[in-house]
């Protein structure tokens, strides 16, 4: 059997001692971390003593995740605003932007 020393230097990368920084071993952390973790979509609250807001309150970042689990953007906060579209066309005579030429 050959000793390590007696190897060239170019049969030893220095790249891979350290294993446990390795790219197949940092996977593996991170996918059983994540069976252990809930899913990022799950609100987690903190406890709330004064009872004024149960757990079932949708906050914000509630409201966020349900649309990005849902994949449906929530446009309420734009509503009655002009959408201002490239199209003149579509719009009704009385509700067409005025030409400031």
């Amino acid at each position: 059997m050959t000793d390590k020393t007696d190897l060239a230097p170019e049969v030893h990368n220095s790249e891979q001692d350290d294993e446990s920084t390795q790219a197949q071993s940092v996977a593996e952390r991170a996918g059983e971390l994540r069976q252990q973790l809930r899913s990022p979509t799950e609100s987690t609250k903190s406890p709330n003593e004064s009872d004024l807001l149960g757990d079932s309150t949708q906050d914000l970042v509630d409201h966020m995740r349900d649309m990005e689990s849902s994949g449906r953007i929530d446009m309420d906060a734009f509503r009655g605003e002009p959408a201002h579209d490239d199209d003149e066309s579509l719009y009704r005579p009385s509700a067409r932007p005025e030409d400031d030429s």
